[in-house]
């Protein structure tokens, strides 16, 4: 990577290194190319300066994938505005919540997407919490106290020149999953994205497939990637892994990175994924085993990658020619100027290699800082309280392998204190999925009177013995990680997000509350 040039390389000059955009459904595809949506980003910004948008003006954006994000991004980034990322998947709570806070002027939404009642679930928001003062509808009027833009008028408008980018203003906010609390907003300005794509350029191949959302950062970092690499874009409004598979085959897709589910389909597709080249996945499904394996019997070479909102997706990933350690999360850091440490949460010191402990990050590609109500300040106390010596305190329980190198084990809030010792509940969970019925395995802590005790949840499709259960466990563990209690539910509890589902750990501990006496 050539560093001498980052400053003077802005976001707009990455977009437009992108090839063209290619947008696939089931029945056909959409091709638009660099110059033509370079073209729709002039006019969307004379549009938006006409309608009176300021530096700084944030704008919420909720929206599928597609050329119209892709082009609002640009357009923000010229514009010195901020996009908040809105999960298509959130409805009336969540909205007014990331939207209120963020203090939108703006918002985008498409009114014919999913056949999703966007009008009906704005109708239940008290319009004053939301503080929207216009809705850009891609189909009809938006009903409610605003202005409708359409967007067929942002694209008749005088184009604009105007380019207010810097690597110091900010461009984009993210929400955190909230499964614990309420989802804090992440804001990144333009120098780290800017500098992450570039970080990633030697990874990304020719043609790029986004599957994954990009209102969350995974799906977004697909992009940078893209950007950085100079290629083509592939994308999806929604998940479909025979679409997905398909496009990867007609286009000779050479990058993809998604979930570990996602990934699972698309190799069990039956397409034919040779051109594939450079594949990573996130582990959001413990249950899920074996998907490098099934990936390597259709040629396809797979790793465990790393990343979360604050310092990107894609923050570190494996080695392919290691295969023994391929599918493990974490990895070596993707960029030169990035470093990770383990520290003891307790006493805050470093820990030797191969200890477990608290994940520690600094690098480029690190965020601003957490957005404080109202999104025009950084709430400094919040952020600073994740911070130690300029060093990011992840949340993550790992270990270093080397100084390059970490292995990430699982949440640090999910671990539990058992017998006085830390335990990493994927221990218990691994002992239990080895009877053939167990399909999936969560183990949270409850705190009783003789100390924190182990509760297991258990999916099966058979009726568990929670005896037997408990006596494998018995014969395999130290008596400190036998649950005292094996629970079977028919799903676990879930908070959606735009990377996966996420399990709500907090509702898990409520429940074991409830059953254990």
């Amino acid at each position: 990577m050539d560093t001498e040039n980052l400053d003077r390389l802005s976001l707009p000059d990455l977009f437009s290194r992108i090839s063209r955009v290619i947008v696939c459904h089931e029945d056909e595809d959409k091709k638009t190319s660099s110059q033509q949506i370079q073209g729709e980003v002039d006019r969307i910004c004379g549009g938006l300066e006409k309608w009176g948008i300021k530096p700084g003006d944030r704008v919420a954006v909720w929206l599928p994938n597609g050329v119209p994000y892709v082009e609002l991004l640009w357009a923000a980034a010229r514009l010195g505005i901020v996009v908040v990322s809105v999960n298509t998947r959130f409805r009336s709570t969540e909205v007014e919540d990331i939207i209120g806070r963020s203090g939108a002027r703006l918002l985008v939404v498409d009114p014919s997407f999913l056949g999703i009642d966007f009008s009906g679930i704005l109708s239940r928001i008290d319009s004053t919490k939301l503080g929207v003062e216009a809705v850009v509808s891609l189909g009809g009027t938006v009903e409610g106290p605003w202005t409708t833009i359409h967007w067929d008028e942002l694209l008749r408008s005088s184009p604009s020149g105007v380019d207010r980018s810097s690597p110091s203003i900010p461009w984009i906010v993210f929400t955190t999953s909230g499964t614990t609390s309420a989802p804090k907003l992440v804001l990144h300005h333009q120098g780290s994205p800017a500098e992450h794509a570039l970080d990633l350029e030697r990874w990304f191949g020719q043609s790029v497939l986004a599957a994954v959302p990009l209102c969350g950062v995974f799906g977004y970092t697909m992009l940078l990637g893209a950007m950085g690499a100079g290629s083509e874009l592939v994308t999806m409004p929604v998940f479909d892994a025979s679409v997905a598979a398909s496009a990867i085959e007609r286009y000779g897709v050479t990058t993809f990175h998604g979930s570990d589910e996602m990934l699972l389909r698309i190799v069990e597709s039956g397409r034919d994924l040779s051109s594939l080249n450079a594949v990573g996945y996130a582990r959001f499904d413990n249950a899920l085993e074996g998907v490098v394996e099934a990936a390597s019997q259709v040629g396809v070479d797979a790793i465990g990658l790393y990343g979360m909102s604050e310092v990107h997706a894609i923050y570190s990933h494996r080695d392919r020619d290691n295969k023994e350690r391929s599918s493990v999360p974490g990895g070596t850091l993707v960029s030169s100027r990035a470093e990770a440490r383990v520290i003891d949460p307790s006493t805050g010191n470093d820990v030797p290699e191969g200890t477990e402990g608290e994940l520690l990050l600094k690098g480029p590609s690190l965020f601003a800082g957490y957005l404080a109500d109202g999104g025009t300040e950084i709430d400094i106390a919040l952020t600073e309280a994740h911070f130690v010596d300029g060093w990011f305190r992840t949340g993550d329980l790992a270990r270093l392998e080397n100084s390059e190198t970490f292995e990430y084990l699982a949440r640090l809030g999910d671990v539990l204190r058992l017998g006085g010792f830390l335990v990493n509940p994927a221990e218990i969970e691994d002992c239990l999925l080895q009877n053939p019925n167990v399909e999936a395995v969560q183990v949270v802590g409850i705190d009783l009177p003789g100390g924190t005790k182990p509760v297991a949840f258990v999916i099966s499709q058979k009726p568990i013995n929670e005896d037997e259960l408990r006596m494998k466990c018995r014969s395999s563990l130290a008596a400190y990680k036998v649950p005292v209690r094996i629970l079977q539910l028919d799903e676990f509890p879930v908070t959606p997000s735009a990377n996966g589902s996420k399990i709500q750990k907090v509702r898990l501990r409520e429940l074991a509350m409830e059953e254990v006496d």
